[in-house]
């Protein structure tokens, strides 16, 4: 791995961050609240920038968080945050609370367990106005599960990680062509979905362009809750979602949504010293780095909506995925 390549691009892009940011602490643009700066503390935490960091999650408890512990706000969510509600909530409690800011990453924890289901373990995609019988999605799920890990409450992270192993157990045909990642009432996968918003439902390995953080963000979950618990399924639900990815098109390791599987397969690789995931992960590094704008951002990330916000977005999601090659590496190099 050429982590100098890497470190080098990360400080670029933390520069670049920091140019985004006012001295009350809020990110610019603002008016697309949680969409612009939901990634940003978690990649200020890598980044060791805790005065920065601070000042956001300052910004952010007078302007956005609720009594509720949600992030509510002064800025409607964009539609996408929207379909999948725990996105935003679950990307800011990983940040908050690696960055010891408990006052905000504690009750937002609380908040977000209310939207898992209590008996599947999956997360309500549509938030706190879906009901029990509403869908539930292996995208939401997944991240949500991100942040249940790092909140402690490893039971909610456990119900989660065997809703994925559900998910995948279940798939019609096997996953063989597609990975369906949206359930209705209860345990029904969604397959008849319109072709325009396939990407909302599945995963298809014969076109490009797909949602390739799906199975990422599945899969590096899923490594992560084997690390915390020691059950062998999670890890083989690693190499499965894993495997599925690597099945797919050509621009897997290409594409604004690929950044997620070099972060998954690079916590893999720490894991299991696997040579095929640190190749994966090199791979999509590579074109991490040849993505980066000179300036040091980049255009758009996984959940890029075509908003003025995309790039402070994206350029907090290079961070935090290059920073996991950064740690495999100095995890697996012979000392």
């Amino acid at each position: 791995m050429d982590i100098t390549s890497y470190r080098q691009a990360m400080i670029r892009a933390t520069k670049w961050l920091l140019s985004q940011q006012d001295n009350d602490g809020r990110m610019r643009p603002v008016e697309y609240g949680v969409a612009t700066y939901h990634k940003v503390p978690l990649a200020y935490a890598v980044m060791g920038q805790i005065d920065r960091a601070a000042a956001l999650t300052s910004w952010i408890q007078e302007n956005s968080f609720d009594d509720e512990g949600d992030f509510t706000g002064h800025y409607p969510r964009p539609a996408l945050l929207e379909h999948f509600y725990p996105w935003a909530n679950s990307w800011l409690i990983c940040g908050a609370h690696r960055l010891g800011h408990f006052g905000l990453s504690v009750p937002a924890v609380d908040f977000l367990l209310t939207l898992q289901h209590p008996h599947t373990g999956g997360f309500l995609s549509a938030g706190p106005q879906a009901g029990l019988n509403d869908n539930q999605d292996g995208l939401s799920t997944a991240v949500a599960g991100l942040a249940c890990l790092h909140g402690g409450q490893i039971k909610a992270a456990e119900a989660a990680g065997q809703f994925l192993l559900w998910l995948w157990d279940n798939q019609p045909g096997g996953a063989a062509a597609q990975l369906y990642f949206v359930v209705e009432q209860t345990d029904h996968i969604i397959t008849d979905f319109d072709e325009a918003l396939a990407p909302y439902f599945a995963v298809n390995i014969s076109h490009r362009g797909q949602w390739y953080h799906v199975p990422a963000l599945a899969a590096g979950f899923l490594a992560l809750l084997y690390e915390a618990t020691g059950q062998q399924a999670y890890l083989e639900g690693t190499h499965q979602y894993l495997q599925f990815a690597e099945s797919c098109a050509s621009d897997r390791y290409t594409s604004e949504k690929s950044a997620f599987l070099g972060w998954a397969a690079a916590i893999a690789f720490r894991i299991t010293d696997n040579a095929n995931y640190e190749r994966i992960a090199e791979q999509v590094a590579a074109n991490l780095l040849t993505m980066q704008l000179e300036n040091g951002s980049w255009l758009k990330g996984c959940s890029g909506s075509d908003l003025t916000s995309d790039v402070v977005d994206a350029t907090a999601e290079g961070i935090i995925c290059l920073a996991s090659l950064v740690e495999s590496a100095a995890v697996t190099i012979p000392v």
